[in-house]
């Protein structure tokens, strides 16, 4: 193994070369007293890069924020970075001058993703990702006026109902409820929620900085492919995804033919609007069904991820703050009585709301934040940018910001409910929640704000309180000792978009009579869901 890593270094070593050589020239052009803004010490040719963590970066750059302010840069090899951890700022370049911060960067480890159609949050901004956006927003924005169709309510008793049965396999479950939401809106088929979230775990490993090394040392991603592992992997798990999106569309668009495809599902939708445009047959080239099959897949993909960690956490959250688990329960008990929460309680449930919400800021499934790129040279603050800069607002850090957010480090729902915190609002039947108001830099800046706030605000609502109203959750104690599990709570997977390490929990059902109405309403859609 030890000749292996020496071989791939070596092999690397033209590359690290050229990219030294790219900066002694760059040092030889740039005049000495350029302003620049504050940072780290940079060594000479690669920058910070060998002491940058791949696990649990966010700290680091927290680290360096509280040493060297709110905006800072840093450099690994020849990629200059700004780190950002003031809203205002972020604000100021990632909003305001978004026609200038809206680029992405190439991930080294996905092949051509700026300008392929595979994933549409990581394109540079053409008409490609253009049309794509508008689309899924469109499609997005109409299944919301439905609450998604009561998808959401149908799936939480299933998953109730799996939890009463296995509850050790909660973070399994967990995943594949969302999975199976958003497999349902897009094709018509839930079966299909698991391997949507294990596509979507692998898709992130592929893209994070904890994942191939090749996205850290680029260098060796150029090597040969006969002795390159991380390309190799890339171009069959690619091949792999898109040849299932492209099945499901061509599925979907029989089911259309034959009239059994639901009005429901992002498939009829695109479908449908082929025939208002003269094309009745659905006859496309495959680059054309390439193009929708990945537009639709990776909105299912991004649908999982982005809400599988936060629910995992949530978990986890009220495990450990038993105080705030029973004020929740106790609004519940006392606006549903025995009934299973619905979207039609969100007014009433402003606790729950504000645990979910609070969940999010303690423990953020996109802590980096998803970095911006400098389309063209700019200046702030009297410091050039140049095109190709890296921006980074880290969410991590702007959650800690201790004006905004008082004891940032721990976990206090309080604030989105009690007048005097800086995050409070009103009316509490409206806020707190994942579509507005404060905290809305979790989903992102300007024209790359992600799309999914909605269905982040019903689904997590309605697990939230429908899990809380069925069960009581506590740490899992020691069969030996009769102590209580640790939980490390910062223990991840560190992807750009987070999920928990495996823990362990204990699910109890909160009376007899909810462990029998959790079975009846899961047996009540079984024959409506397909399993």
């Amino acid at each position: 193994m030890e000749g292996l890593a020496l071989l791939l270094l070596y092999l690397a070593i033209p590359s690290l070369l050229y990219s030294a050589i790219q900066q002694i020239l760059s040092w030889r052009k740039k005049p000495e007293s350029e302003a620049k803004f504050p940072g780290p010490k940079q060594y000479p040719i690669v920058g910070r890069i060998h002491d940058l963590p791949r696990f649990s970066l966010w700290l680091k750059f927290q680290e360096w924020a509280h040493e060297h302010g709110p905006i800072y840069q840093t450099r690994a090899v020849d990629q200059t970075f700004i780190i950002i951890s003031d809203e205002k700022i972020a604000e100021e370049l990632l909003v305001k001058r978004g026609h200038i911060y809206s680029g992405r960067p190439q991930i080294r480890s996905l092949i051509d993703h700026k300008i392929k159609p595979n994933y549409s949050a990581l394109m540079d901004r053409h008409d490609m990702w253009k049309y794509q956006r508008k689309w899924a927003h469109a499609a997005m924005a109409e299944a919301y006026k439905y609450h998604f169709y009561g998808h959401v309510e149908m799936e939480i008793k299933r998953y109730l109902g799996l939890l009463l049965l296995d509850p050790a396999r909660f973070l399994d479950y967990t995943r594949e409820y969302c999975g199976r939401v958003m497999s349902r809106l897009a094709w018509d088929d839930a079966t299909q929620g698991r391997m949507n979230g294990e596509s979507a775990d692998t898709t992130l490993h592929c893209m994070s900085v904890s994942g191939p090394i090749t996205n850290t040392v680029a260098p060796l991603w150029h090597l040969p492919a006969f002795i390159n592992p991380w390309y190799n992997f890339e171009v069959k798990r690619e091949a792999e995804q898109k040849a299932w999106w492209l099945n499901n569309l061509r599925v979907a668009k029989h089911r259309f033919h034959e009239g059994t495809l639901p009005n429901d599902t992002w498939a009829w939708r695109y479908f449908d609007q082929l025939v208002r445009e003269g094309n009745p047959s659905l006859e496309q080239d495959e680059e054309q069904e390439v193009f929708a099959s990945c537009m639709m897949g990776f909105v299912n993909l991004v649908g999982v991820v982005t809400i599988s960690g936060p629910l995992k956490f949530f978990l986890m959250a009220m495990g450990l703050h038993p105080e705030w688990q029973k004020k929740a329960q106790e609004e519940i008990d006392r606006v549903c009585g025995d009934r299973m929460p619905t979207m039609k309680d969100f007014a009433d449930l402003p606790t729950v709301r504000a645990c979910l919400k609070e969940t999010v800021r303690w423990r953020s499934g996109v802590p980096l934040g998803v970095p911006h790129q400098a389309e063209q040279d700019d200046e702030y603050r009297g410091v050039k940018i140049k095109k190709g800069t890296i921006i980074l607002a880290c969410e991590w850090t702007l959650n800690r910001i201790p004006e905004k957010y008082p004891d940032g480090d721990n976990y206090r729902p309080e604030r989105w409910l009690e007048a005097g915190w800086p995050t409070y609002q009103e009316p509490l039947s409206r806020y707190p929640n994942f579509r507005e108001g404060h905290g809305m830099h979790s989903f992102g800046w300007g024209r790359r704000t992600c799309l999914g706030q909605n269905i982040v605000d019903d689904e997590t609502f309605v697990f939230g309180a429908s899990v809380l109203w069925g069960f009581n959750i506590a740490q899992k104690t020691c069969p030996r000792t009769g102590k209580p599990i640790p939980i490390d709570t910062q223990a991840t997977n560190s992807h750009v978009i987070l999920e928990p390490n495996s823990y362990q929990m204990a699910f109890k059902p909160r009376s007899d009579e909810r462990a029998k109405q959790i079975l009846e309403e899961y047996h009540s859609v079984l024959g409506k869901l397909k399993l």
